[in-house]
């Protein structure tokens, strides 16, 4: 596989380095501006194609995106709105898709349920058909930037089997409960005792799995940035601390540990890209292929966070210091969409990759 960017790929990343890199200096920051930034730049067509008003970007691009954002800490809903609900919405060519490519809709994707760890295939949220529509009642937790979403897809099991239903933000019977992340963000619980039109059930189910292996991809790019930055920040910490006269930078120890770091960087590097290039395999290959990779991921952020806290020593945990951070981000996405235990029994229970 050729891992290095064509020129276009690199003007692309270099675009979307300084819009990042702009927001995060930025002394405020405010949604409703970053996304309107975002749009300008053409971030949020850039998955869809150019038939529904999209840019054709590729995954290879998507995945350099996504770097960024990890590298900058970016917050804006760009996998939920973007890679997780927009795809859903452009595979059913639903015309809310168009809100969205114009910046004026969020939409979110709730997965997980109390009590069923990452098993988003099997919900307890059940949907009843009615003569007026559809009764839909259950419950999903942690839910990614709920508090600013227009419009909620909420998978639910009906007597034909699993569907996914469009519920609008201000559908009575919702109930929203907001609660911060580890890394700062927010995230919700949310509760469902609706009445939906017929319409609000929409596409495939197949097509729920391909947009969540999607998305595992999008957070494996996103460790990758972090992990990168932390790697750096912690050679600049070596470099500029002293002790005994000289900087820690000169004690063997702690380069050996910076290279194995950067090493676990490198590893995560090639197996992003490794699933990036199984995404179009056939779904149980797929499946398996992308576990795999997010597991591996999240032993090197594990690894490259903890070995990045320990070498800052009580600075890694200050909050005026962006390691911490970075550590803290590395934790949320090391449990977003699966972490490693529930990843290793899907690569165990799948299908051989193929060689």
């Amino acid at each position: 596989m050729n891992f290095d960017l064509d020129d276009e790929q690199i003007l692309v990343r270099d675009a979307i380095d300084r819009l990042f890199d702009t927001q995060a200096a930025a002394e405020t920051h405010d949604l409703a501006t970053e996304w309107r930034a975002y749009q300008d730049l053409g971030l949020i067509a850039l998955p869809f194609s150019a038939e529904q008003g999209g840019l054709d970007g590729s995954r290879e691009t998507i995945m350099l995106l996504m770097e960024s954002y990890g590298r900058t800490l970016a917050q804006a809903p760009y996998l939920q709105s973007v890679l997780l609900a927009g795809r859903i919405l452009a595979r059913t060519g639903h015309p809310a898709l168009g809100d969205l490519l114009d910046g004026g809709l969020h939409a979110v994707l709730c997965l997980h349920e109390p009590g069923m760890r990452y098993r988003w295939d099997i919900p307890a949220t059940q949907a009843v058909r009615t003569d007026a529509g559809w009764t839909l009642r259950g419950a999903k937790v942690a839910v990614l930037d709920a508090d600013s979403a227009d419009l909620i897809l909420c998978p639910a099991t009906t007597a034909e089997g699993l569907a996914i239903f469009l519920v609008p933000a201000a559908t009575p019977g919702l109930s929203v409960q907001i609660h911060p992340t580890p890394d700062g963000r927010r995230a919700a619980n949310l509760t469902f005792d609706v009445m939906l039109p017929h319409d609000a059930a929409i596409g495939d189910p197949a097509m729920l799995g391909e947009a969540v292996d999607g998305g595992i991809v999008a957070c494996c790019a996103e460790a990758v940035g972090a992990m990168e930055r932390l790697v750096s920040l912690s050679a600049d910490y070596l470099n500029t601390r002293h002790q005994f006269g000289v900087p820690l930078s000169c004690f063997q120890a702690l380069q050996h540990r910076a290279a194995d770091m950067l090493v676990a960087v490198e590893q995560a590097r090639s197996m992003t890209f490794y699933a990036v290039s199984m995404l179009d395999a056939p779904p149980a290959q797929r499946q398996v292929a992308v576990a795999a990779s997010k597991a591996l991921v999240n032993r090197a952020a594990r690894f490259v966070g903890s070995e990045a806290i320990q070498l800052h020593g009580g600075m890694g945990l200050a909050a005026e210091y962006p390691a911490g951070r970075y550590f803290q981000r590395l934790t949320v996405l090391e449990t977003m969409l699966g972490d490693t235990d529930h990843l290793l029994e899907q690569v165990e229970a799948g299908p051989p990759l193929p060689s």
